[in-house]
């Protein structure tokens, strides 16, 4: 199974997802769940009563630390009420192809797949986000007063603070200086958090550590688009994904 990102991303998964379907047999029904990957590893045989125990032992899992509910999708009126929902609670969406909902059991396994999916990109970027803290404490000291004044800077300060950094890991990345641009990378990321989805960040580190001139053409391009989604000029935008798409597509 591979699980589409409608919203979020791929590189940097929230923890909490509502996943959908589409019906096999009707492309326009929906059926979704929501999945929850949890912060804290719970360890269930302590809450299990002692005679459950074995039934347990027979699942094979005394440690819950993702799951779905419902267990199987349920019928959702459509696409419009995921996204209103996911906006709300700021919510991954995953689209996990078709299913045959009246099938219920394989319509679990399907659940039950994307689950595991979605948790491992999870627990990947929350593994490297600790081993980076291990590795960087003092850098993460600094960046936690970044994160407070990220969140009450306005939209054109945050693309100010953006544009800056943007300069100083390219640098970085031309002279080969990894401990500065890992540095420089946390404050990008942490910045990332108070920015929309669509002003792909992820996107715009990957050009900005390309060498050479295309890297830093397809970066700034990247950047006006941040700039013109911000002030709404959307035939400018037009333009710049233009640009982009034409430049990506010369590699």
């Amino acid at each position: 199974m591979e699980l589409e990102f409608d919203r979020g991303d791929q590189q940097r998964p929230k923890g909490h997802a509502l996943l959908y379907f589409r019906s096999g047999s009707d492309h326009n029904e929906l059926w979704a769940t929501y999945l929850v990957v949890l912060p804290i590893t719970v360890d269930v045989s302590k809450y299990v009563p002692p005679f459950l125990m074995n039934q347990m032992g027979e699942v094979g899992e005394k440690e819950l630390s993702a799951f779905a509910f419902p267990p199987a999708p349920e019928k959702v009126p459509d696409y419009k009420h995921l996204e209103q929902m996911s906006m709300v609670r700021d919510d991954d969406i995953l689209f996990g192809g078709t299913i045959n909902p009246v099938d219920v059991p394989s319509a679990m396994m399907s659940v039950n797949e994307a689950v595991t999916k979605y948790s491992e990109m999870y627990v990947n970027v929350v593994s490297g986000v600790t081993k980076h803290e291990a590795d960087s404490a003092a850098v993460l000291d600094g960046a936690s007063v970044n994160e407070v004044l990220y969140e009450l800077m306005s939209d054109g300060d945050r693309l100010s603070e953006l544009t800056r950094l943007v300069g100083r890991l390219r640098d970085a990345s031309e002279d080969a200086e990894e401990t500065l641009s890992k540095e420089v990378e946390i404050e990008i990321n942490l910045l990332a958090h108070h920015l929309p989805d669509n002003h792909q960040i992820v996107r715009l580190v990957g050009a900005t550590k390309l060498s050479g001139s295309r890297g830093a053409m397809l970066a700034e391009l990247y950047l006006q688009r941040c700039f013109h989604l911000v002030r709404e000029e959307y035939v400018k935008l037009g333009q710049v994904e233009q640009e982009i798409k034409v430049m990506e597509s010369e590699q």
